[in-house]
């Protein structure tokens, strides 16, 4: 699985307002968020980049093997013009679209899972679609899964 992504409605987003929400959600996770990254062109916002780790950001840039490490890269991007009925195809709504990429995964889903259950409690109209599935899950149907037993093919097939 290369990205787990979570789709945003298109009206009233703003990338820095996601970029805010998952450093609230990485904090409420007990997450350490550092090496934010900001991109833009002509003054206007392109993407965001930051890293969700286990470790504090001064632990982290001195581990050697960071495969020992859960971490995380986090990923807000504009809006796009085509992004409008970009995800019609799973949402059935055209005003969904790949607002944010999680990435960098090295196989630590119970790691995103914690983020995952503190995101979705504050950001309830979004989606969460792991690349290439036919499948989502809304936030209700992440916070199910929050007060079951951690099941680790959450990220393989739809529990709930």
């Amino acid at each position: 699985m290369s990205s787990v992504i979570i789709l945003k409605n298109i009206e009233n987003y703003s990338p820095e307002q996601a970029v805010e929400a998952s450093k609230q959600a990485a904090r409420r996770a007990g997450m350490f968020c550092f090496l934010l990254k900001f991109k833009y062109s002509n003054g206007n916002f392109l993407s965001a980049e930051e890293t969700l780790s286990e470790v504090d950001e001064v632990t982290f840039q001195n581990t050697e093997n960071k495969d020992s490490l859960k971490y995380f890269t986090f990923n807000a991007n504009n809006i796009e013009e085509d992004s409008y009925d970009s995800f019609t195809w799973l949402t059935q709504n055209k005003y969904y679209f790949w607002a944010i990429d999680i990435e960098n995964i090295n196989h630590e889903y119970e790691f995103i899972y914690s983020f995952v259950i503190e995101y979705f409690k504050e950001n309830s109209e979004d989606y969460l679609w792991f690349d290439d599935d036919d499948w989502y899950y809304t936030a209700d149907d992440i916070l199910k899964l929050s007060h079951m037993p951690y099941n680790h093919e959450w990220c393989s097939k739809k529990i709930v």
